[in-house]
């Protein structure tokens, strides 16, 4: 073979070559947080973070009380420049309501109010963690798949999570029955992956991938578990503790899970600062107290790597 002819084929093996690594990707880091106070906090907006979450009950226009918290929360996001997901979740209205799922006509009329409410809202969460053991759409997912049908349909342009799950047993085969009763194809795909975050594992959310198949995944809630309780006829009948140097680790994991595909693209963190008492969840950033944990700072030390 003459020189000539070798050093054509080394310059087509330099073309057809893929090109160097790309940098890893990273995910968009958000916060989950119910309460406005924390856009006021110093230490949010240390953090530089842009991306929150709210879960609504989906009648709160509604509902006074709820409607007044909705409208204080969103001017503070606002204000404070941030992007919303927007969710929704049961009624709060009465005892009754709370446990009675709307039908698809009058949750599609509540959704035209919330956007026509809150117009910036781009990003919608059709129903918070609708395969969880106790939330009405457990057994119901083509109820679910409705919901999001109405969702798609009245906001072409919006970025919508068809099915936000928890990473529970009968995951995949909830969303198997949710694919076949959605008309719309859904783009987006919610995971709360706590067993895998705190169990410092990857099952769940390679589940969820393997059971989706395409469409992008945010880890709609996700964190370190410090305290959960659960209760049964006001008691408390099991009890969940853990260190808050494990919490912190928890929340890297949730982080770093975020690389097991490119099509995993955002990550809340939930919460921002626990309640005083804690009833029955904490995974808050901030304690009680308003002392910064572990958490908060292994995630400042984590942003700065990102950045």
């Amino acid at each position: 073979m003459s020189r000539m002819t070798l050093l054509a084929l080394a310059l087509l093996a330099l073309l057809v070559a893929p090109g160097p690594a790309r940098a890893d990707r990273q995910p968009v880091i958000g916060i989950g947080e119910q309460k406005a106070g924390m856009f006021d906090d110093p230490r949010w907006q240390r953090l530089g973070l842009r991306d929150v979450r709210y879960i609504a009950p989906w009648d709160a226009l509604n509902d006074r009380h709820q409607r007044a918290l909705l409208d204080h929360w969103m001017a503070g996001a606002r204000a404070a420049g941030a992007r919303v997901v927007l969710g929704f979740a049961h009624s709060l209205r009465s005892r009754r309501l709370a446990h009675t799922l709307p039908r698809p006509r009058a949750f599609e009329r509540e959704f035209v109010r919330f956007r026509a409410r809150y117009p910036d809202v781009r990003d919608w969460i059709v129903w918070n963690e609708a395969n969880h053991p106790f939330s009405l759409t457990a057994n119901r997912p083509r109820r679910a798949a409705r919901y999001f049908d109405a969702v798609a349909r009245n906001c072409a342009r919006c970025r919508v999570v068809a099915a936000d799950v928890l990473d529970v047993s009968g995951m995949s085969s909830w969303l198997r029955r949710f694919r076949r009763h959605a008309h719309r194809r859904p783009r987006i795909w919610g995971l709360h992956n706590y067993v895998d975050t705190n169990r410092f594992g990857s099952s769940g959310t390679r589940a969820l991938l393997a059971a989706t198949g395409s469409g992008q995944v945010w880890f709609t809630e996700t964190g370190g578990v410090v305290l959960r309780r659960e209760y049964k006829r006001g008691r408390i009948t099991r009890e969940f503790r853990h260190s808050h140097r494990r919490a912190a680790r928890a929340t890297l994991h949730a982080i770093r899970l975020a690389r097991l595909s490119p099509r995993i693209r955002r990550v809340y963190l939930y919460h921002w600062r626990a309640p005083r008492p804690v009833t029955n969840w904490d995974s808050a950033l901030i304690g009680p107290r308003g002392k910064p944990r572990r958490s908060y700072h292994a995630l400042v030390r984590k942003l700065r790597r990102m950045r």
